[in-house]
C-alpha cells in the first residue's frame, strides 16, 4: 500500500526530511521540553539520587571491608578512603551499615515518586496542549487531518512520547548514582577505577550511532501506527457496510498489511532497545574482570580496597547499563514527541481571527463575489453573490459537487472566502465576536451525531444551559413527548449506536441541540433525507414554527422540504445559477424544474 513501505527510497527520504528538521540539535536540548517548567522536581530528583548513591557506596564499601575482616577472622576493620583512614569494630560497622541501608530504602520512595509525578504531569500536559491547539484551529486545518489521526496522536503517540520523560528521569537517577559510585571507587582504588571508567566511556561513545538508528526506526513506527489507526477508524465506522457487502475478509487482509508493517517496525525498535544495554553490560563486566586480572598479575592493591572497588564498579556498571538503555530509549521516544510538536505547531499556525462586534437582532446576511477553492484549478464556489433578509427561509439545491457543502461551511464561518466578502449586518464576518458568533449560528448536519451521555447532555452539548432551555428546545424540535415517554426521560442514556433511538429521533435531538442556544441563523444540511414520512413531517412542522423568528438555510434534495422556503438558491458547478421563489424557479430554471418534476413523480410512486 502507498505510504506503508518500510525499506528503500521512501525510508531514506523520510530520514532526510527528519534530519533536516531536527538538524544537529543535541538530544538533551530536544528532550528538555519533557521537563517543562519543573526545575524544582528535577533538582529534588538529582539530590535524592545523589543521596541514594552515597548510601549505596557506603554500604558496598562496608560490606567489602567487613567481609575481608570476617574471612581473616579479625574483630576490627581497617580501610582507607582517599586520605582518610578508618578503623572500627565489625559489630559497630554492621549497625552503621544497617542504618545506611534503611536510609537507602527510604530515599528510594522519593526516587520512585518524582519521575512518576513528572511523567504523569507531562502526559496530561501533552494531551491538554494538543487538544487545545486542535480545538482552536480553524475548520480548514481540522478537516485536513486524516480520519482517526488526531485520536491516534492524542492516545498512543502521547503515551509513547511520555516514555521519553520516564527515560529522561530514570537517566538522571542512573547518571547521578553512576557518578557517585565511580567517585567512591576512585577514592578507594584510583588505578583500577580509571581503567574501567575509561573503557566504559569508550563503550558509550561506540554505541551512540545505534541511538540514531533507533530514532529512525521509532519515527517509522510512529508513521505505521498512524496508518493503522486510520485503517481501524474506517473499519469501525463502516462496519455496517462491511457486513452488508460481505467484504470483511478483504478488509481484514488490508488491515493485516498495516499490522504487518507496524509489527516489523515495532520488532526492530524493541530489538535495538534490548540489544544495546545488554551488550554494554556484558562488555563492561569483561573489562572489569580483565582489569582485576592485570592487578592480580602485578600483585598490586590492598585486598579490602580491591573488594570495595569491585563491588562499587560492578554496581556502577549496572547503572551505566541503565543509563545507556535510557539514552537509547529516549532516542526512540523523541520522534513521537517531534510528531506531537509538529501537529501542535500545525494546529496553531492558522489561528481563528475574530473581532468584537455583537448584535441583538436577527441580522441580514450577504455574499459579495465570494469564491473558494480546495484546488486552485477547480474552484468550489465562483463569485457567488446574494443577500438574505432577517427571518427569511432560504433553500439551497444543486447537483452533487455543486458547492452546497462549501457554501454551508462558509455560512457557518468554518472557512473564510478566498476572495470576495461575507457580510453579516453589512459588516465583514471576521469582525464579529467569536462568543456571539457561536451563539448566533447553529447547525444540523446531514448525519446527526450523538454523544455517549444523557439526552439532556446531548442537547446541552457542553454549554451552560439550564433545564428549561433544554426542554424548550426539545419542544421546538417536536421530540419532547417522545423523550418524556422513556423511563428516565431526559436522563436516558443514549449514544450514536443506541438501538433505542431511531434515525428520526436522533435527527430531532440534534435539531433540539441547535435550537437550545436561541440562534438567529440556523443551517440545516439535508435535514429529512434519511427520515421516514412521520419523522419528516415532524421536522417540517418544527421548521415551520421557527420561520420568521430566525433566518433559515435548508440544503435539500427532497423538494418537499423546500415548501416552507421563501426563496431558493440554485448552485451548479460552484456558480449561483438562480436565486428566486420556488414558483418562479419552476418556470425559469431547468435544474429546479426537472428536480421538482422528479420529486412529484416519486411522491406519486410511493403513495399508498
Amino acid at each position: 500500500m502507498p505510504g506503508c513501505h518500510e525499506e528503500g527510497d521512501g525510508m531514506t527520504a523520510r530520514y532526510r526530511i527528519w534530519r533536516a528538521r531536527t538538524g544537529n540539535t543535541p538530544i538533551w536540548e530536544r528532550a528538555k521540553v519533557l521537563f517543562g517548567n519543573r526545575p524544582g522536581l528535577v533538582v529534588a530528583l538529582v539530590m535524592a539520587s545523589a543521596l541514594a548513591g552515597m548510601c549505596e557506596s557506603a554500604v558496598l564499601a562496608l560490606v567489602a571491608s567487613i567481609a575481608t575482616a570476617l574471612v581473616g577472622q579479625h574483630s576490627t576493620v581497617s580501610f582507607q578512603v582517599g586520605s582518610l583512614h578508618v578503623e572500627a569494630r565489625v559489630g559497630e560497622l554492621l549497625v552503621v551499615g544497617l542504618a545506611i541501608a534503611l536510609a537507602r530504602i527510604a530515599v528510594q520512595g522519593l526516587i520512585a515518586y518524582l519521575p512518576a509525578r513528572i511523567g504523569a504531569e507531562v502526559q496530561a500536559g501533552l494531551r491538554l496542549r494538543l487538544f487545545a491547539a486542535f480545538s482552536r484551529a480553524p475548520w480548514s486545518v481540522q478537516s485536513a487531518d486524516g480520519e482517526g489521526r488526531f485520536q491516534e496522536l492524542a492516545t498512543s503517540q502521547v503515551i509513547q512520547a511520555t516514555q521519553g520523560v520516564m527515560q529522561a528521569t530514570l537517566g538522571v537517577t542512573a547518571g547521578v548514582m553512576l557518578l557517585v559510585l565511580v567517585g567512591a571507587a576512585l577514592l578507594v582504588e584510583l588505578t583500577t577505577a580509571l581503567v574501567v571508567i575509561g573503557a566504559g566511556l569508550a563503550l558509550f561513545l561506540l554505541f551512540r550511532p545505534l541511538g540514531k538508528v533507533g530514532s529512525l526506526r521509532a519515527r517509522a513506527l510512529s508513521s505505521a501506527q498512524l496508518e493503522y489507526a486510520s485503517g481501524i477508524h474506517d473499519a469501525v465506522g463502516m462496519a455496517e457496510e462491511t457486513q452488508v457487502f460481505g467484504v470483511g475478509e478483504t478488509q481484514e487482509r488490508q488491515l493485516g498489511r498495516l499490522v504487518e508493517v507496524a509489527r516489523r517496525r515495532f520488532f526492530s525498535t524493541l530489538f535495538l532497545g534490548a540489544l544495546v544495554p545488554g551488550a554494554y553490560q556484558g562488555i563492561v563486566l569483561l573489562l572489569l574482570v580483565g582489569g582485576l586480572a592485570v592487578l592480580e598479575a602485578t600483585g598490586s592493591g590492598h585486598l579490602a580496597s580491591l573488594g570495595a572497588v569491585v563491588l562499587l564498579l560492578v554496581r556502577a556498571s549496572s547503572y551505566g547499563q541503565q543509563l545507556q538503555g535510557n539514552y537509547q530509549n529516549l532516542h526512540q521516544s523523541l520522534p513521537f514527541l517531534d510528531r506531537l510538536a509538529d501537529a501542535e505547531r500545525n494546529y496553531r499556525a492558522t489561528p481563528v481571527i475574530r473581532g468584537t462586534r455583537v448584535a441583538t437582532n436577527v441580522p441580514p446576511i450577504a455574499f459579495d463575489e465570494v469564491s473558494y477553492a480546495y484546488n486552485p484549478a477547480r474552484p468550489a464556489l465562483r463569485r457567488v453573490s446574494f443577500r438574505v433578509e432577517p427571518g427569511e427561509a432560504i433553500g439551497v439545491v444543486g447537483p452533487s459537487g455543486a458547492g452546497k457543502s462549501t457554501l454551508v461551511q462558509l455560512l457557518l464561518g468554518l472557512r473564510e472566502p478566498a476572495s470576495g466578502r461575507y457580510l453579516v449586518d453589512g459588516e465583514p464576518a471576521e469582525t464579529w465576536s467569536p462568543s456571539w458568533w457561536s451563539g448566533a449560528f447553529a447547525y444540523v448536519p446531514q448525519e446527526p451525531r450523538l454523544l455517549q451521555g444523557t439526552v439532556a447532555e446531548n442537547i446541552r452539548f457542553f454549554r451552560q444551559l439550564d433545564d428549561a432551555a433544554v426542554e424548550r428546545a426539545a419542544c421546538q424540535a417536536r421530540i419532547d413527548s417522545e423523550i418524556m415517554s422513556w423511563v428516565n426521560g431526559y436522563e436516558t442514556l443514549i449514544s450514536q449506536r443506541a438501538k433505542a433511538v431511531s434515525g428520526g429521533q436522533r435527527q430531532r435531538i440534534c435539531l433540539a441541540r441547535a435550537l437550545a442556544g436561541n440562534p438567529v441563523v440556523l443551517v440545516l444540511d439535508e435535514p429529512t433525507s434519511a427520515l421516514d414520512p412521520h419523522s419528516e413531517s415532524l421536522v417540517q412542522e418544527s421548521l415551520a414554527g421557527l420561520k420568521g423568528r430566525l433566518t433559515l438555510f435548508v440544503v435539500a434534495h427532497r423538494m418537499s422540504t423546500l415548501s416552507l422556503c421563501d426563496r431558493v438558491i440554485v448552485l451548479n458547478e460552484g456558480v449561483l445559477e438562480a436565486f428566486a421563489p420556488a414558483a418562479e424557479l419552476e418556470r425559469s430554471n431547468d435544474f429546479y424544474r426537472k428536480a421538482a418534476s422528479l420529486s412529484q413523480f416519486n411522491s406519486i410512486e410511493n403513495s399508498p
